[in-house]
């Protein structure tokens, strides 16, 4: 079921969010779908040369998997080919500086093949006259080595590709790379979604080796790669309700961040107005030049960042136990940490140049953002998870048990009291005793027992307690 949300203030640095309002306002494209657009569009200028430390002795790469799903003529493509516009000019350039250099090299090819012939015609003559071959054959050795090869471009952007045009591209054409999926159910049902595998390790920045049976076999060393898939609403329900389950389980989804945003289709109404692109000019000014460099950065936590960054990892992993916010989605969770420090590196990467230290702002920016992928995810792959219910119904006796507390004023309430009065689905006792259970051993409820009567009370309860009638039920 898709149940949007809106990225709540301060996801992002104020230069970035200046940006996204003047993108907003010449598009009016759905304010979630340029938020996740700009990430990626950010990620695949700094990621080549970026690494993240998390952690003393952990450091790793800052790429990011997103995926949009939005109906169609919600402006995707006009979003991102203004956000992509410096890496498609930067790409062209590579391109053609790689065909100039075509002719040099038909050059360069020619005068090695007469070197290598004259070589091996002088092997030839020597052989005939039985004399020694030995000197001849180091040197054509020597040429042999020396065949100069042709330039490739560099290759960033990958759009609608096969998962062996991007293992190879990034083996041969830069190991740093943006892949674009704007058919999300060719993504799905693919060759692509059977190299799963390999997509999760260079997530994870590990080594992957390719075994190829008519060319040369390779491994991917510190390759960096940034995944953008846009999907219709029908095409990703059609995939859940298929492949839901089997999706979750495979480690893809726990690393992908994930948004439904709410449409803008009937609100874009025209003022007339000319629009302004001063954001959008310094953003690809700022592209151009960082693409162009090649000295690397090992980005670092401030100290204060450090003990915010630990604090809420802390959290994402106390927010999986049984009862928890995120026990429901705990692979989310697992990677929601790793996540918020590589976009607070996306964001420092891209703005800041004279320090290699985070600071705790563009930290908590970062903490926002994630808070809402995070919920997204919920919401979307919630039903497909199968102790969603369970979860939804801790929830749901928790707001009770803190309502009626307050509505009534008491300091508690009798477990035969909810059995009686309670949400039907509450009032069977085994699971009643389950479910409080739970929400007690994660200290969102206390039990105790009251004149040999079982009680509990929301740790939560703001109203002033009153005492009740503890012989009534």
């Amino acid at each position: 079921m898709n149940v949007p949300a809106q990225p709540w203030p301060n996801v992002l640095p104020p230069e970035l969010e200046q940006l996204v309002d003047e993108i907003a306002r010449i598009t009016q494209a759905p304010r979630e779908l340029i938020i996740s657009i700009l990430i990626c569009a950010l990620a695949a200028t700094v990621q080549r040369r970026c690494r993240v430390q998390r952690k003393s002795g952990l450091d790793g790469p800052v790429g990011v998997y997103l995926i949009a799903i939005c109906d169609s003529g919600e402006r995707k493509s006009a979003v991102q080919k203004l956000l992509f516009k410096a890496l498609t000019e930067i790409q062209r350039l590579w391109s053609e500086e790689a065909t100039h250099s075509v002719a040099a090299h038909r050059v360069e090819h020619a005068l090695w093949r007469e070197k290598v012939d004259a070589l091996r015609d002088a092997m030839k003559r020597a052989v005939r006259k039985e004399e020694s071959i030995d000197e001849i054959e180091k040197q054509l050795r020597v040429a042999l080595e020396a065949e100069p090869q042709p330039s490739l471009a560099l290759k960033l952007i990958y759009s609608d590709t096969t998962i062996e045009a991007l293992l190879e591209g990034l083996h041969e054409r830069g190991n740093s790379a943006v892949m674009v999926h704007d058919e999300f159910a060719q993504f799905c049902d693919g060759p692509m979604s059977r190299q799963l595998g390999a997509l999760n390790a260079l997530w994870s920045g590990s080594d992957w080796s390719v075994d190829r049976k008519t060319s040369g076999s390779f491994v991917l060393h510190d390759s960096s790669l940034t995944c953008l898939l846009q999907a219709q609403p029908v095409v990703f329900q059609r995939f859940l309700a298929k492949q839901g389950e089997q999706a979750l389980g495979n480690g893809f989804f726990a690393r992908v961040l994930v948004c439904w945003p709410y449409s803008t289709q009937g609100q874009r109404f025209e003022s007339g107005s000319q629009g302004d692109y001063t954001k959008l000019n310094w953003f690809y000014d700022r592209c151009k030049t960082l693409l162009e460099r090649s000295e690397s950065r090992l980005l670092r936590f401030s100290p204060q960042a450090q003990a915010n960054w630990n604090g809420i990892a802390n959290s994402y992993e106390a927010s999986m136990q049984p009862g928890g916010v995120y026990f429901a989605a705990r692979d989310f969770a697992s990677k929601a940490a790793e996540n918020i420090a590589r976009i607070a590196a996306i964001f420092h990467a891209f703005l800041i140049e004279d320090s290699d230290e985070i600071c705790s702002e563009t930290l908590q920016c970062a903490i926002n953002l994630i808070s809402f992928y995070g919920e997204q995810y919920v919401n979307i792959f919630g039903k497909y998870n199968p102790v969603t219910e369970q979860q939804r119904d801790l929830t749901d006796l928790e707001d009770w048990i803190q309502t009626t507390q307050n509505n009534k004023q008491w300091s508690c309430i009798p477990k035969a009291y909810i059995l009686q009065y309670g949400p039907n689905r509450f009032r069977d006792k085994a699971k009643l005793d389950l479910l409080l259970d739970i929400l007690a051993s994660s200290l969102r409820i206390t039990i105790l027992k009251m004149n040999k009567k079982t009680v509990v009370y929301a740790n939560t309860t703001i109203a002033a307690p009153q005492y009740y009638d503890s012989n009534r039920y």
